[in-house]
């Protein structure tokens, strides 16, 4: 019998036939008996539970778990390119919202394109080239997202607690400012902050408010970050041009009247670090312990 490995990521469908090449596909409730597992980030009870765990592939984990894992000769595989991942999501809603992909795309499917110009004009929208992209966050995934931008020939400015070293803002070719100089001067706005009891709801009246009026906003980290009813207000008030969401306040479930009535607004099911080549990473590195 293949040994277990207790899933706990949505994982792309050839990624899952990957690992029922070396392993019994499993749920979580198999997880203090699996010889292996798949998570988004590590339980740290896990160093209490779980009796039989070989290899890990995860894309974060505790540094207690990790002495724990090396003490115990546990292999850990972490998706670093999951950074890439979500930037290149990030980038891709970013663009969507700027030039009105999916409204275009279901104008044309519903048959509205009954002349040459009519959904041109009505679906014109923004170049990237010479516009102020800024980036509320440059962690990792910050940092692969200015790096992407370096080929659109816009200013990319950001913001953090502090400032990259200037070697660092050199390479990826970004300044840093004040947050209230990011709200004022960008075209697009990215937020990529981590959610925590510091940044809940930080993002709202006030900020959007100081915000560029006709900005497109971008939240590919967290629902959280942002208050909702901040939102919708900026978005009925226009001081938002368009708006993409990877993130929102309640997931798996139908999404509330009171977001879906804006045609500016483009949803996507927290799909930044789901892409086969992330989640098999992932899946060869645990197989090859297995095989080991």
């Amino acid at each position: 019998m293949k040994p277990r490995c207790a899933v706990g990521i949505a994982l792309h469908p050839k990624a899952k036939k990957l690992l029922e090449e070396t392993y019994m596909y499993a749920g979580m409730d198999a997880a203090d008996e699996a010889e292996a597992a798949l998570v988004y980030g590590v339980p740290d009870e896990w160093m209490k539970t779980a009796k039989k765990l070989r290899a890990v592939g995860c894309h974060s984990c505790s540094r207690e778990f990790e002495a724990w894992a090396a003490a115990k000769g546990v292999s850990i595989v972490k998706a670093d390119s999951l950074w890439r991942t979500v930037a290149e999501h990030t980038l891709a809603l970013a663009m969507a919202a700027a030039r009105n992909v999916p409204q275009s795309d279901e104008a044309v499917r519903q048959g509205k394109w009954q002349d040459h110009e009519g959904l041109k004009v009505l679906f014109s929208g923004h170049d990237f080239q010479g516009r102020t992209f800024g980036i509320w966050g440059m962690g990792q995934i910050g940092r692969e997202l200015a790096a992407l931008l370096k080929g659109f020939s816009m200013e990319v400015l950001y913001s953090d607690i502090r400032p990259l070293p200037s070697e660092e803002e050199k390479r990826l070719g970004v300044s840093w400012v004040k947050f209230q100089e990011l709200l004022a001067r960008s075209d697009y706005f990215c937020v990529l902050v981590p959610h925590n009891a510091s940044t809940d709801r930080l993002f709202g009246r006030e900020a959007f408010s100081a915000l560029k009026k006709g900005c497109i906003f971008i939240n590919t980290a967290r629902a959280g970050i942002v208050d909702k009813e901040a939102f919708i207000e900026a978005m009925e008030k226009g001081r938002i041009g368009a708006a993409a969401l990877d993130v929102v306040w309640e997931e798996a479930r139908p999404q509330p009247e009171e977001l879906l009535r804006f045609k500016n607004l483009i949803f996507t099911p927290h799909l930044g670090g789901s892409t086969f080549e992330c989640d098999a990473f992932l899946v060869r590195g645990i197989s090859a312990v297995q095989g080991a």
